[in-house]
């Protein structure tokens, strides 16, 4: 049995799918939707029509327009979508991207910030990492982990229980929106109480939570 990524390879010599829907018989592809419409309940949700429409449109969607499938409130939403500025979007999304992009902009300062910081607060916090120049005690194994770690804290706290929290947030409890708005709050407080700090070990939760 052939499986669906090898049909997708079939006469691409270079390996490079641009749209896995492309090679999908449109047939095939609606009874994959119908399939998956029933399979997962989704009746209360969405029309069956309306998500296979939706799927002939990611397939192809000059095609789909030509052969007239959609109605004109959908082309209208179409071409809203593809020009719309973002200064006509709603008062609601501009708040949250601006948030988001406060948030990100934060973060970076914290991120470039920390790099010259580096060279006191160690010493401030009373860790011997024998960074500062050779006239410095030799550093200590324990502090050279905690300042290694405090540094590095923010990837792994990003890459574990950000990564981990980020589909059950936003899938199941407060939707996408509520959730970056969350996260763009969170960086941002997490970045000014790591300028407020006075022990290494307050700074290193600032930056789990900034992760």
């Amino acid at each position: 049995m052939e499986l669906p990524f090898q049909t997708l390879l079939k006469n691409n010599e270079t390996g490079v799918i641009k749209n896995p829907l492309w090679r999908i018989h449109e047939d095939d592809l609606d009874a994959e939707i119908r399939n998956f419409h029933q399979e997962y309940g989704l009746a209360n949700i969405v029309d069956e029509d309306v998500l296979v429409r939706a799927g002939r449109l990611a397939k192809d969607e000059e095609a789909t327009i030509i052969e007239g499938s959609l109605d004109d409130i959908e082309i209208a939403a179409l071409k809203r979508e593809k020009f719309t500025k973002i200064w006509n979007e709603s008062k609601e999304l501009k708040i949250i991207l601006l948030t988001c992009f406060v948030g990100s902009v934060v973060q970076g300062w914290a991120q470039g910030a920390i790099v010259g910081a580096n060279r006191g607060w160690p010493q401030e916090f009373g860790l011997i990492t024998g960074f500062n120049g050779p006239n410095q005690p030799k550093g200590k194994v324990g502090d050279i982990w905690r300042f290694s770690a405090t540094n590095a804290i923010v990837y792994f706290a990003a890459s574990t229980v950000g990564a981990l929290l980020c589909d059950p947030l936003t899938e199941i409890f407060v939707g996408r929106r509520r959730a970056l708005f969350a996260a763009g709050v969170c960086t941002f407080a997490a970045s000014i109480g790591e300028a407020f700090t006075h022990r290494w070990q307050t700074l290193f939760a600032c930056r789990v939570f900034l992760g």
